[in-house]
């Protein structure tokens, strides 16, 4: 069941997560999951053209923000120079009580997710929250999540941070599809049952 009626725009949760459902190690570490699965990266651009706004949290923006803006001057490959010229022009929102300004290029701060919701309801691509397990729990509290885009890293972590933190009422999911992207990595693909 959506959230979303026939004129609002979709927003989905897309993560990278560990089997046992942890989006940073116990130290805050990411070096779980390596890059260069190509199945992985041609999804990564199939998505980034897919939407048309990125929404994150403030921690997860600050962290985009140490390398995205100058990956264009500073790639590490072809593919991500590609990439960081579409992350660069892409529209995004932080969420954020205490952000002042956005230093990213095209960024603004939303102080509050009835920000989020209005922009749902204009026209435009879907919109997809990268990162932040606050952000996450933050949009699922307003009912704002319309879809989560699991993409399933084939390590246990056996601790960290969990991608549904502060969650202390169940959530019904109905599973819409599922894709394999090689490497053992899988997307896993579910609506939110809001009841």
């Amino acid at each position: 069941m959506t959230t979303t009626t026939p004129t609002e725009r979709r927003l989905y949760v897309s993560m990278i997560t560990s089997l046992d459902g942890y989006i940073e190690g116990p130290g805050r570490e990411l070096d779980w999951f390596q890059d260069g699965n190509p199945q992985f990266e041609r999804y990564c651009d199939e998505m980034i053209d897919s939407v048309g706004l990125a929404v994150y949290g403030r921690t997860s923006y600050e962290l985009m923000l140490q390398y995205w803006p100058d990956a264009e001057a500073h790639p590490r490959s072809p593919q991500d120079l590609a990439f960081a010229r579409k992350m660069n022009a892409l529209p995004k929102v932080v969420l954020s009580r205490t952000l002042t300004h956005a230093a990213w290029a095209n960024t603004r701060v939303a102080r509050g997710p009835e920000e989020i919701a209005a922009l749902k309801r204009q026209p435009g691509k879907p919109i997809v929250a990268w990162a932040g397990a606050a952000l996450v729990s933050t949009l699922i509290e307003h009912r704002l999540v319309d879809e989560f885009r699991l993409i399933v890293h084939p390590v246990v972590l056996g601790g960290g941070t969990p991608l549904f933190a502060r969650r202390d009422k169940r959530l019904s999911l109905r599973q819409i599809r599922t894709q394999n992207l090689g490497g053992g990595l899988s997307v896993l693909c579910y609506e939110p049952v809001w009841s």
